[in-house]
């Protein structure tokens, strides 16, 4: 059996206020889902927009093919040939012993004219003669042999055959054999170089602008030599006057470069006194020349030496013949432009002297007849030239004194003479300055 609560005016009071909550909460959530519930957008009006498109026709055209101007190439085969295949042969070349001795070497052309050997007197005391440099004897060339199909067998050296011995190597370092001081340019690197290895294509080109300088002095023979201890250059010969000194070391400066020095030992040897040298080297003898084995001097071979004489002096030139033997004719030019014959001469007999003699010209103590100059004036330079020849040029005896231009033509004459009777014909000139002083 159920038991029921007592009701009065408090439970429906209650109940009242419970109802009235419900109800409320309900109209909140209802105006809640309202509001957040989406909304339709109004109608937009929208822009307006139009496509035309047009066509046209087209004319339609072909180009013709033409063909391209020029011409086609033929075609060539290769050339290569391809090797055939097969083995090499295979050779063994002999063992050749060396030749005992080189073949001596040969000097070219005729020798030269040395000068005698040096005595007390300073005067007489004259350069000896430029030794000769042996040249290398040509080995013997090996014909190459055909190779044969099997290998050829080495030659047994002989029962008293030495074993080989290897040498005893040390390493040395090539250098510039140059020992003068300071900085070198470029420039006179190459000019060092040009003496110090001739030969070189380089070298050659400095070498033969060096010679164009020395050779351009007009009426002048102007040697240089470089000295390699000093890396300096040194010029020797003579210039008809002085002015042309300083423009021919300015230019030869110039060519060498600020790294060689230049010293210049010219004598002034005018005209025409000079220009008998031009007549005389057109003799047809060879002159004396120490270039052949000196690389170091270029430029025309100038006087053997200088002889110096004072006023009252005796004129005496010291000679030696060629190394073979000879007919000297020994003359002396004067400033005049004549020539005389101090021998031989109606007092000095034209001899036949041995290869390599010594004499004295001009003096006294040689026990034979000689030829008395005595120094004075004009005082100034002049020349006296010695030819050697190895046969007699002149039948007779020539005038004492003579002009020089047509002496110079008969000699001339007389050498082409001696050639074409004898092939073997020798001869050979060297001239000498000689100052005079008061």
């Amino acid at each position: 059996m159920t038991a029921l609560a007592p009701q009065g005016p408090g439970a429906l009071g209650l109940s009242a206020g419970f109802l009235g909550s419900v109800v409320l909460h309900g109209l909140g959530a209802a105006l809640f889902l309202a509001l957040a519930g989406p909304s339709a957008l109004p109608d937009q009006p929208l822009p307006k927009s139009e496509l035309r498109i047009e066509t046209q026709g087209l004319t339609e055209d072909r180009a013709k093919p033409k063909a391209a101007p020029g011409e086609r190439l033929a075609e060539r085969a290769p050339q290569a040939q391809r090797l055939a295949e097969g083995a090499l042969p295979v050779s063994t070349a002999e063992a050749i012993a060396p030749l005992a001795e080189p073949a001596p070497a040969v000097r070219p052309g005729a020798p030269a004219l040395t000068a005698a050997a040096p005595s007390s007197a300073a005067l007489s005391a004259v350069a000896a003669a430029p030794p000769l440099a042996a040249a290398p004897a040509p080995g013997p060339a090996l014909a190459a042999a055909a190779p044969q199909g099997a290998p050829l067998a080495a030659a047994a050296p002989p029962p008293g055959a030495s074993a080989p011995v290897t040498p005893d190597l040390s390493p040395v370092t090539a250098e510039l054999a140059w020992s003068g001081e300071g900085t070198v340019d470029p420039v006179s690197v190459q000019a060092i170089a040009s003496f110090m290895r001739p030969g070189e294509v380089q070298g050659d080109k400095v070498r033969d602008g060096l010679e164009g300088l020395l050779a351009s002095v007009p009426c002048g023979r102007v040697q240089a030599e470089f000295d390699p201890a000093t890396g300096g250059l040194a010029l020797r010969g003579h210039i008809p006057e002085e002015g042309l000194k300083a423009p021919l070391l300015e230019a030869l400066q110039a060519q060498l470069g600020a790294g060689i020095a230049v010293r210049a030992e010219l004598a002034i040897l005018p005209r025409p006194q000079c220009g008998a040298l031009a007549g005389i080297a057109d003799v047809g003898l060879p002159q004396s020349q120490d270039q052949l084995t000196n690389p170091r001097l270029i430029g025309a071979d100038a006087q053997a030496r200088t002889f110096t004489y004072g006023a009252g002096q005796s004129l005496v030139l010291d000679l030696a013949a060629p190394d073979y033997d000879a007919y000297l004719y020994v003359d002396y030019f004067d400033a005049g432009g004549n020539v005389i014959h101090l021998t031989p001469n109606d007092q000095v007999p034209l001899r036949l002297r041995e290869a390599k003699t010594a004499l004295k010209v001009g003096a006294g103590d040689q026990g034979e007849p000689f030829l008395q100059i005595t120094v004075g004036p004009p005082y100034g330079q002049e020349i006296a030239v010695a030819f050697a020849a190895s046969a007699p040029l002149f039948e007779g005896l020539r005038p004492l004194m003579e002009p020089a231009g047509p002496y110079l033509e008969a000699l001339k004459a007389k050498v082409a003479e001696a050639r074409a009777k004898d092939p073997e014909f020798k001869g050979e000139w060297v001239y000498f300055m000689v100052v005079t002083h008061p």
